[in-house]
């Protein structure tokens, strides 16, 4: 099933497309607030984003600057009412994939979603490559690109934890409960100083972590390739 994510106020559109795409293959999340959108999108990972533009708290536009720069690797369409063509033009600037203006038909929309879904994992399954970072646990050591890291005992066991669930949420309390070298110094707070010292040390300093992601009031999420 191919997974999207859609931020979309407008029950009608919602009612149809939730029981529309699903015959083609394609599970729909339907969300209305901009901020629950992005909160999920540091939770979950989608293959595609349909976003409209006349959004509460936030226009569309700037729900799909942030999209894009958080998580460049996911396609963006946009669904909108609006004819503006500096609208379109902005999208397409910004990094939307495609613009479907409303009302469209249904199965058209399938065929883009579709389209474009094919095209990003085509350029996004290269060859298999050597992974970033090596963890050896026998050695209690972690190698980027064949390099050893200068590491604390809390800072290995917390990166190769991340490493080990790849793309999965790792709380707080998850961590203070099987790093061992955490026992001692197992508060929030010091988990939150450790993990900044792990991004300093691997690089990943930027806004928002490319590698890292913290998840507000969670914990924290790898990434990274």
């Amino acid at each position: 099933m191919i997974k999207v994510l859609m931020v979309e106020d407008d029950p009608e559109i919602t009612y149809l497309l939730e029981r529309f795409l699903p015959r083609y293959g394609i599970e729909l999340f339907s969300l209305a607030s901009p901020s629950a959108a992005l909160e999920k999108l540091e939770l979950e990972r989608y293959d595609l984003i349909l976003l409209d533009l006349g959004l509460p708290e936030m226009d569309g536009l700037e729900l799909c600057r942030l999209f894009k720069e958080r998580h460049p690797e996911t396609p963006v369409i946009i669904s909108t009412a609006r004819a503006d063509l500096s609208d379109k033009v902005v999208a397409f600037e910004i990094g939307a994939d495609d613009y479907v203006a409303k009302p469209y038909e249904p199965r058209e929309l399938v065929a883009r979603i579709q389209a474009l879904v094919k095209r990003y994992k085509r350029f996004s399954s290269p060859a298999e490559e050597e992974p970033l970072f090596r963890v050896d646990r026998q050695k209690m050591q972690i190698f980027k690109e064949g390099v050893a890291l200068d590491l604390t005992p809390a800072e290995f066991e917390i990166f190769a934890l991340l490493l080990e669930r790849r793309e999965q949420v790792v709380s707080r309390e998850f961590i203070a409960n099987s790093v061992e070298a955490l026992r001692w110094e197992s508060t929030d707070r010091s988990i939150d100083v450790i993990v900044s010292r792990i991004r300093h040390k691997i690089g990943d300093e930027s806004r928002p972590p490319r590698m890292i992601r913290s998840v507000r009031g969670v914990g924290y999420k790898y990434i990274g390739p």
